[in-house]
Parts: structure tokens; C-alpha cells; sequence
């Protein structure tokens, strides 16, 4: 009897231990199920069509037309910064998104609703990957091919402005969902600083057809 009550005793706790793990695999096997894997990038597509999109303008610039050395040494700059930058870009959005869909920032495609493809978490705000990257790279850019004392300078600080400004508030747009009123509202602050620093003529040519109306051929939006 006692050797019955051990056996008995021993299956019930083998039992109680497997349970645990039974219940471990299912809810791994279920979370699988439920979020299937994101379609890894087609980085071969994207290359061949870069290549032949890139050939012919290299043949034009470095063969077919007299460029300037400085401006020649200018464009295969922005052409190496451009190719770390689609790297980094590649590299960081992946990291990105399990942060993202981690903190619940997803949606699903609508377009592909019923099909497997359907219940795939589609990590929203990934644009501010691509915007940082393309801040950093226009910086760089900035330290090879201008100068201290160089007349673009303040209106290419501007401009990045601008665009860090468009892309924080493209971030709170994505996790706050502002109204569309107010949408509106925030390119016009965005565009701040680029405007404050233009110095350029603000000058518009009428269209001949409303020079009669208007009376001026020229018409100057700075007086």
C-alpha cells in the first residue's frame, strides 16, 4: 500500500510539474500565432533598382558633362552618406519597431484584412528613424561642403529646424492622434524658422492674364 501511495503520489507531482509547461507552450505556440513576423525587407529589390536608377546619372556626371571638381567631390559625398544612411536606416527600423509595438503603437492593414497578412502588427511612428538619420547625415553633409563663413549657412540651419520640428511633431501626431484642425496649424510653426532666416528676394511674377486686373507685372511680398 505505502508503495502504491508514493507511485500515485510521485505521477500527481510529475503531473502538477508538466502542467506549467504545457501551459508555457501553449501560450508560446499561441503568441506566435497571434503575432506572426514582420516581412523582412527587401534589401536585393531595393539595390538593383537603386543601381539602375544611379548608373545612368553617374555616366552623366562624371563622363558625359564637365562638372567641377568641388561640386563632383560634393555629389559623391551626399552619394556616400546616402548609402550609410539607407544601412543605418535598415539596421535601426527592426530595433525600432519592437520598442513600438512593445508600448502598443500599432494598427493593422485594412487593405489585406482577411488574409494572413491581415493580423500582422504594423508598427506605427517609424518615421522618426528615418527623420533622425536624415537629420545626422545632413549635418555631416553640413561639415563637408560648407564653410564657417559661408552665406547658406544659416538658412541650411533653418531648414533642418524645420524638418526636426515636422518630425517631433509627426512623432506627436502618431501617439497623441491630433484633430486634423489642428494639423493644419503645425506646418505653419514648423516653418518658423526657415522663414525667419530667408534673406532672398520675395518677389512674384503676376501671370499675363491678371496683369490688368492687378496692375503690377512684379509684385513684392516683402513691403
Amino acid at each position: 500500500m505505502t508503495v502504491r501511495k508514493r507511485a500515485s503520489s510521485e505521477t500527481t507531482a510529475a503531473a502538477a510539474a508538466q502542467q506549467p509547461k504545457s501551459q508555457e507552450t501553449t501560450t508560446a505556440t499561441s503568441a506566435t500565432t497571434t503575432d506572426p513576423p514582420i516581412a523582412p525587407p527587401k534589401s536585393g529589390t531595393i539595390l538593383k533598382l537603386s543601381l539602375l536608377l544611379i548608373i545612368p546619372y553617374a555616366y552623366l556626371i562624371l563622363f558625359h558633362y564637365r562638372v567641377d571638381a568641388d561640386l563632383k567631390r560634393s555629389i559623391l559625398i551626399n552619394a556616400g552618406l546616402s548609402l550609410a544612411g539607407f544601412f543605418v536606416t535598415r539596421t535601426m527600423i527592426p530595433v525600432a519597431s519592437s520598442y513600438v509595438i512593445r508600448r502598443s503603437l500599432f494598427g493593422y492593414d485594412i487593405n489585406k484584412k482577411g488574409t494572413p497578412q491581415g493580423s500582422v502588427k504594423v508598427p506605427e511612428s517609424l518615421g522618426i528613424v528615418v527623420g533622425i538619420v536624415f537629420l545626422v547625415l545632413a549635418i555631416l553633409f553640413q561639415y563637408f561642403n560648407f564653410t564657417s563663413d559661408s552665406n547658406w549657412l544659416v538658412e541650411y540651419n533653418a531648414a533642418l529646424a524645420s524638418i526636426c520640428f515636422m518630425t517631433l511633431l509627426g512623432f506627436v501626431d502618431d501617439v497623441l492622434d491630433i484633430p486634423w484642425r489642428v494639423k493644419l496649424i503645425l506646418p505653419s510653426f514648423a516653418a518658423l524658422p526657415l522663414l525667419m532666416a530667408y534673406a532672398g528676394h520675395t518677389t512674384i511674377i503676376i501671370p499675363k492674364p491678371l496683369i490688368p486686373y492687378v496692375g503690377l507685372e512684379v509684385l513684392d511680398l516683402g513691403k
